[in-house]
């Protein structure tokens, strides 16, 4: 299919890039404008300012380099979670539940919304293109990995009630985020706006995991 790309753009280099970098870059760059659907290798390539032959040289396909992308990606989402202060890694005593949960997911919404393109063709695809699934599975992975711990140790402190399956309700809550976000992502005619999302998320945590608004911590 004819990409709609205006032709003869180049990448800007730094010092340092490594060619595959500046493949991924252009990629991302490409997905502000078009869907995954009407790019072709040849219009990556030429974005990148390299051959389609010499694409190839890197990655076997389009999907190849969006599940690449995915992959370089999951240092952002790791620091979204990870980050000093996330309700993931611990959470001190004195400070609420909710607000120590708001920090973080206004925190994660943040990160992820600069590459929402590149994440929206990724939550689109994922099912048809096995490249793209093995890495966006694995992520999802990782995040419902590390919200399971978070409702464990929660429920070891007391603050959050006994119960159900914790890795159920984890990946409960990352799917249906994964969804609201997507509807996001895509722009479509009454989606949520990224203020939208921190609240409806933030929301749907704290009565999943709290069963209530806004436990208190120490009252436990």
């Amino acid at each position: 299919m004819e990409s709609q790309v205006r032709p003869g753009r180049r990448a800007v280099k730094g010092p340092r890039r490594r060619r595959d970098d500046l493949i991924l870059d252009a990629l991302e760059r490409l997905l502000a404008e078009v869907p995954m659907r009407e790019l072709d290798v040849e219009a990556i390539a030429a974005e990148a300012g390299i051959t389609r032959t010499r694409f190839y040289a890197y990655f076997t396909s389009k999907n190849d380099a969006l599940a690449a992308l995915l992959r370089r990606m999951g240092d952002i989402l790791s620091t979204a979670y990870e980050h000093p202060g996330s309700w993931f890694v611990g959470r001190p005593p004195s400070v609420r539940p909710r607000d120590a949960l708001r920090q973080t997911i206004e925190f994660a919404v943040d990160s992820w919304w600069p590459h929402r393109f590149v994440l929206r063709e990724a939550s689109d695809l994922w099912t048809a293109a096995p490249e793209v699934r093995d890495a966006w599975l694995t992520a999802f992975a990782t995040a419902t990995a590390q919200l399971e711990q978070a409702i464990l140790r929660e429920r070891e402190l007391g603050v959050a009630p006994p119960g159900y399956h914790a890795r159920r309700v984890a990946e409960a809550l990352t799917w249906q985020a994964e969804r609201l976000h997507f509807l996001a992502w895509t722009e479509l005619p009454g989606a949520m706006s990224k203020k939208q999302l921190c609240e409806v998320s933030l929301e749907a945590f704290m009565r999943m995991i709290f069963l209530a608004d806004d436990p208190d911590p120490e009252a436990m």
